[in-house]
């Protein structure tokens, strides 16, 4: 475009809209004699995120005009446990858990002394079941805490995998619990009755001595 104020009825100035040009495909990023500018963040999701996917927009605003939104998709995904009696697969209420990444475990598969959580204070509720929304893909350890009432607890982290891209955006996972052995009833008759019988052995074997001494007093 032509201004005005021209200088000496011959000077003149031009200006041309790069962007526009850019933007229609006329000309390309080394006709413009720039280099591209790449903008890194990081970004925290806040918390009580669900699984989904997520998208951020970036453009380029000028005086005069914007370039084309351009949009990444972020990825977030969930964990859906399951806690339940290995015999009759039934819910646990009162499980805990804590999440940890995989660089938590060691290479005989235990879970290394002071490593952080990812997560913690992960409760199964009533019907069993615990989601950990809001993850990002990756490999993880799944550690029990705290076994609900007369269950044993489980000292092995269960190992997962969420890849990028599926669908839908969640993993369901299985966690079993033994309840502890039962100890009442015929197990405690039988343990008194070998104590007592124990206990009479013992006392034989203290009267027999004294018995002997007292025939050689005689």
């Amino acid at each position: 475009m032509v201004t005005a104020g021209l200088t000496d009825g011959c000077d003149f100035e031009v200006t041309v809209d790069l962007a526009a040009l850019y933007e229609a495909g006329l000309i390309s990023e080394d006709d413009l004699g720039v280099t591209p500018v790449t903008v890194t963040y990081t970004a925290t999701l806040k918390e009580g995120t669900t699984a989904g996917d997520y998208y951020n927009t970036a453009w380029v605003s000028y005086p005069n005009s914007e370039t084309e939104q351009d949009k990444v998709k972020v990825e977030t995904f969930k964990i859906d446990v399951f806690k339940y009696d290995q015999a009759d697969e039934k819910g646990l209420a009162g499980a805990e858990f804590a999440l940890y990444d995989e660089t938590a475990i060691d290479q005989d598969g235990n879970l290394i002394e002071g490593a952080t959580p990812v997560l913690e204070g992960i409760v199964s509720g009533e019907d069993g079941h615990v989601v950990i929304d809001g993850l990002d893909a990756g490999k993880y350890a799944l550690v029990e805490t705290k076994a609900p009432d007369n269950y044993v607890k489980s000292d092995t982290p269960l190992m997962l995998t969420i890849e990028a891209g599926i669908e839908p955006n969640v993993v369901n996972v299985k966690f079993a619990n033994s309840k502890i052995p039962h100890t009442g009833g015929m197990g405690t008759m039988l343990f008194t009755a070998s104590g007592m019988a124990l206990l009479a052995m013992a006392g034989a074997v203290m009267v027999i001595p004294h018995s002997s001494r007292k025939k050689e007093e005689r």
